[in-house]
């Protein structure tokens, strides 16, 4: 089984090994920047002595006699000195080179480099910086070596060393316990998220996590979780109130039907008795399939399904066919039905569900009109800023309008404004829910606008094409 860490361990491991490297990285980089710093100052210093001491011991080799004498500057302090003549041959001494053997190939590498830096041993395991420099005039008289001992140098990097080896080690504890506890301290605020959440049941959707974050990531988190919780709680309300209310207006036709039979089948009826029961059962049916098929296109409409497939059509024939289809209607109960469209208005969408949706309206308007009559207008909407150009649908009707208090409800699925009247008209309270479903999917709006007592707007807007 694959072994699982927590995230404040993975952080603390990630930060040290991040931090461990950069240090080593920067002790390799410091050691070896010191390191060459030392030398070349060592070298320099050596070369300007040699140099200091070059005028010198070349006069005295030159003068009659030819003996040469060791300047007194270089010998003091840690510097050594000693001078060959062309041989090799020591001509004298000071210093830790006195007891130094002489390198016949350092002397002739020296002369073919006009200069030689090198590191030796002397005495026992004492090691030491040289410089060997070739005395020429027109020949080769001799050779001055200038030295100085590196144990100060080694000493000093040996000393970085070891406050690197104790200091890198030191270091990445202390961040580490402070890795730790920034980590935890970070992720605290998760663990009482995880803790609430653990707590919240889908009996229990009411509870918040309700934690005073500041506005950072994990505060924002916190703010979404609730909000995201708000949502899943209007969720589940709306379907436990959809299946009440479904299964209350189910119910009703079934128990007609249930009614309508037992009552038949009590004793013998007469043949018309019968189809009067018969027909009953089929209008409880008829009404059982539109409610049944509203219910389908509502849950397809909830799981984000599209409609229908889509394509390009004329708005104005759909409207057109829809009013001629319920003018016996509105005639019927003495009312006025008036149409008016631009010549042609296309949309991108469903020709069998934009029917629907101005069925579902124009049939609303007339059922709850008694008297005067219902307006069906398409205009073109002009294109405002960044908005695309729009048509619009306005049905108006000279009903009893609508209170104020019901307008925020109208899309809610089975809500009735007049549970008894809707009821008497066969509603099912669902005809605006499915009017505003089809014109999402359509990319639209739908708005209703009503004055109690003096009628009501509703107004549909769909991209033009």
């Amino acid at each position: 089984m694959k072994q699982r860490f927590s995230i404040r361990t993975r952080l603390t491991v990630w930060n040290i090994s991040l931090l461990a490297l950069t240090l080593l990285v920067f002790s390799v980089a410091l050691y070896a920047a010191l390191s060459d710093q030392l030398y070349r100052n060592l070298d320099a210093r050596l070369q300007l002595e040699a140099g200091a001491a070059f005028d010198d011991v070349r006069r005295d080799m030159l003068a009659p006699g030819g003996e040469a004498h060791l300047p007194g500057v270089v010998t003091q302090g840690n510097l050594s000195i000693r001078v060959l003549d062309a041989t090799g041959q020591v001509l004298g001494a000071a210093g830790l080179l006195t007891t130094a053997p002489v390198d016949s190939a350092l002397l002739d590498r020296a002369v073919q480099q006009q200069g030689l830096l090198q590191t030796i041993v002397v005495t026992g395991d004492q090691r030491v910086r040289v410089f060997i420099l070739p005395l020429v005039q027109s020949q080769l008289l001799g050779f001055i070596e200038i030295a100085e001992a590196l144990s100060v140098t080694e000493a000093t990097l040996r000393s970085l060393a070891l406050i690197l080896i104790v200091a890198v080690p030191a270091t990445l504890a202390l961040a580490a316990l402070g890795s730790w506890f920034i980590a935890d301290r970070a992720l605290r605020p998760i663990d009482a998220i995880t803790r609430q959440a653990q707590r919240i049941s889908e009996q229990d959707l009411h509870r918040r996590l309700n934690l005073d974050l500041p506005d950072d990531e994990v505060g924002r988190l916190a703010r979404t979780f609730d909000a995201m919780l708000d949502r899943l709680n209007a969720a589940f309300q709306r379907q436990r109130q959809f299946t009440a209310d479904a299964s209350h207006e189910l119910r009703t036709p079934l128990t007609v039907i249930k009614t309508n039979i037992g009552v038949t089948l009590n004793r013998p009826r007469s043949v018309k008795q019968y189809q009067t029961a018969l027909t009953q059962v089929e209008d409880e049916v008829d009404r059982l399939t539109r409610l049944t098929n509203d219910l389908l296109l509502l849950a397809r409409a909830d799981a984000s399904q599209p409609i229908a497939p889509q394509r390009e059509i004329d708005l104005v024939p759909i409207v057109h066919g829809v009013t001629d289809e319920l003018q016996p209607l509105a005639e019927a109960k003495g009312l006025t039905l008036n149409f008016a469209a631009p010549e042609s208005t296309s949309v991108h969408g469903d020709s069998d569900q934009l029917h629907r949706l101005c069925f579902n309206l124009i049939e609303n308007a007339i059922k709850y009109t008694s008297q005067g009559s219902v307006s069906v207008n398409i205009a073109r909407l002009p294109a405002l800023h960044s908005t695309p150009a729009q048509l619009g649908l306005t049905i108006e009707d000279t009903g009893p309008g609508i209170a104020a208090e019901h307008l925020p409800h109208l899309f809610e699925r089975f809500y009735r404004v007049d549970a008894a009247r809707s009821r008497e008209e066969g509603g099912s309270g669902l005809g605006l829910a499915i009017a505003h479903s089809i014109v999402t999917a359509h990319g639209g709006t739908l708005t209703v606008k009503s004055d109690f007592g003096h009628g009501t707007i509703v107004m549909v807007t769909l991209p033009a094409l």
